[in-house]
């Protein structure tokens, strides 16, 4: 199931990029080069997309050092890189007029390169080069503070000197970004610039965590999260996943709201609706870490399932819908579902009435050999280390063969689980857990909270070595 879901989702990514590189503008772009120091050297334009760089145009330079990048069709408005190997890098950024940009470069000398017909570049390459000079003046007062003969007050007007270079940036930005507000450039400097904190040096817990929740509540305040541009630059990636990771609680459910609050944040726009969700959805797909399939389950739920996406088919829909139906009671952090099944003697157990610190759901089946794999490890090395810590697992035999039961159990020395499973299939246990696979792992805390789930003996142990003994201070 989950490689035919994670082709799905990688399926719509490519809808995505057919959908912003086909345009219906018979407009062209047309960037001439003139690199005199690179003559018969290839040329590649590359565009910045999603976290990556692709190669969107080449063309080898005449023996002049002159070449023509050009289509028939507009490119995609956003960030791009001029690379003339082997080191040559040139930012662009290319609006909607592209038709007749024009390009020196001298090798060597950023401020003797000169754009025309792209007032965008043209600003980007005078801020670059305005940060360029601060960066080393500032790096030659640095070195001089490094000299430990200097005085105290030598040493604090360096300081002032460097606290004043910083704030001129600053300064530079802010005037760079109000002069030209409305172009691309505005927009695309802006969406650099870090959210100022409500105390620039905090004294205490409190101000820390009235920071942290500031930052968290406006980390996106410079940014629009409807401007298809923003995906075409070699930052915004970057940015987004600083936040998922940085600033959203490590907890599978607020991972979950995040995400769906930022494709809230995108709904204006087909293009950026379609990107944003794609990139978290597949992201919680195919990440490694336990829990993360509740993003991707409720951005289904909140986005995808009854909302006639037009851009998802009906068997797109169904695969969707038969992945999520697995997981749909059975989440991280769900309430597990109690189940009434039948122990080897014929008496009725009732999951939900169990007392226990950590209670294992084991699905499995007799005959299964990965079952009697991880059985007897299962058994023999994690129940027998942490049984005393209020440890119980319940084993569910999804086989109702009585006699392979129970050869199953005395072989496995399994006397000290709770060994039971469901003759006349009362419990519909599959429509709580998914036992589409077995051995089929659940593990719930004493308030029958999910906690861990679908991991092997190996991963398991991990787990309780940190959630026990980590937390016991054993380790």
């Amino acid at each position: 199931m989950k490689s035919k879901f994670l082709t799905l989702l990688l399926l719509l990514l490519c809808i995505n990029i057919g959908a912003q590189s086909t345009s219906t503008k018979k407009d062209r772009y047309r960037i001439e080069i003139d690199a005199p120091q690179k003559k018969d050297k290839v040329t590649y334009l590359v565009r910045y997309w999603n976290g990556d760089s692709y190669a969107q145009d080449s063309v080898q330079l005449s023996n002049e050092g002159k070449g023509v990048l050009s289509s028939d069709q507009k490119l995609s408005e956003g960030q791009y890189l001029v690379y003339i190997k082997p080191d040559i890098q040139l930012d662009l950024l290319i609006g909607d007029t592209q038709d007749n940009i024009k390009l020196h470069i001298e090798e060597g000398n950023f401020k003797a390169c000169t754009v025309r017909g792209s007032r965008d570049t043209e600003l980007l390459w005078q801020y670059l080069a305005k940060l360029d000079d601060s960066r080393k003046e500032k790096e030659a007062l640095e070195e001089k503070l490094e000299n430990e003969t200097i005085s105290a007050q030598q040493r604090t007007s360096l300081e002032k000197k460097i606290q004043t270079i910083d704030s001129n940036i600053q300064a530079y930005i802010k005037s760079m970004t109000d002069k030209n507000k409305g172009s691309w450039f505005a927009s695309f400097l802006k969406g650099m610039e870090p959210i100022t904190p409500l105390y620039t040096t905090p004294q205490n817990e409190d101000e820390y965590r009235a920071n942290r929740q500031f930052i968290k509540d406006h980390f996106f305040d410079n940014i629009d999260l409807e401007d298809p541009r923003i995906w075409n630059t070699n930052y915004f990636t970057t940015y987004l996943d600083n936040y998922m990771e940085q600033w959203v609680e490590p907890i599978p459910d607020s991972i979950a709201i995040a995400s769906s609050r930022l494709v809230g944040k995108t709904q204006g726009n087909e293009y950026t609706f379609k990107e944003m969700l794609s990139r978290l959805a597949n992201q919680s797909i195919t990440s490694p870490i336990m829990g993360r399939e509740n993003v991707w389950a409720k951005l289904a739920e909140d986005y995808i399932f009854d909302k006639n996406i037009t851009w998802i088919d009906s068997t797109q829909l169904i695969e969707m819908r038969s992945g999520y139906e697995k997981i749909r009671h059975n989440r991280i952090g769900m309430q597990g579902k109690g189940l009434k099944l039948i122990d080897i003697n014929g008496k009725m157990i009732d999951t939900d009435t169990i007392d226990a610190e950590y209670l294992i759901l084991y699905f499995y089946d007799p005959t299964c050999s990965h079952c009697k794999q991880e059985t007897p490890i299962i058994h023999d090395q994690i129940f027998a280390k942490y049984k005393d810590k209020k440890m119980k697992v319940v084993a569910i035999s999804i086989n109702n063969d009585k006699e392979e039961w129970a050869s199953f159990i005395e072989k496995n020395n399994l006397s000290d689980w709770i060994n039971v499973s469901d003759p006349d299939f009362t419990s519909q246990y599959w429509m709580y857990y998914d036992t589409s696979g077995v051995p089929s792992i659940f593990v719930l805390d004493k308030n029958k909270t999910i906690i861990a789930k679908k991991i092997d003996e190996k991963n398991l142990a991990k787990f309780f070595e940190y959630y026990i003994d980590s937390k016991n201070g054993t380790n």
